[in-house]
C-alpha cells in the first residue's frame, strides 16, 4: 500500500514589494472547491482530509517545503490549504 497526498492552496492572484512582500490570494472555499472537484474526478480511496496552516507558502517553495521559517520582529503571513491524503 502506497499512502500519497496532494495539496490544494489558494491561487496568489497579485504580488506586491515595498517595504514589506505582500500577497493577494483567493479564498479558502477555492481550495476546498479544487479539491472536492479533484476527489470526485479521480478514483482513489481519500484517507483524511486536513487543513494545513503554514507560513510563506508563497514565497518559499510551496506547501510541501520541510523548513518554514518566520521572526518574531518581521510581518509574517501565514496561509492555511487542504491536503487530500489518498490511496
Amino acid at each position: 500500500m502506497t499512502i500519497k497526498f496532494i495539496d490544494f492552496a489558494p491561487e496568489a492572484t497579485k504580488k506586491t514589494t515595498f517595504i514589506f512582500t505582500t500577497t493577494d490570494v483567493k479564498s479558502f472555499q477555492s481550495a476546498v472547491d479544487q479539491s472536492n472537484e479533484w476527489v470526485s474526478n479521480n478514483d482513489v480511496e481519500v484517507i483524511n482530509i486536513e487543513t494545513v496552516v503554514l507560513p510563506q507558502i508563497h514565497s518559499e517553495e510551496g506547501t510541501t517545503d520541510s523548513m518554514l521559517t518566520t521572526s518574531g520582529e518581521m510581518m509574517s503571513n501565514w496561509y492555511q490549504f487542504i491536503r487530500v491524503w489518498y490511496k
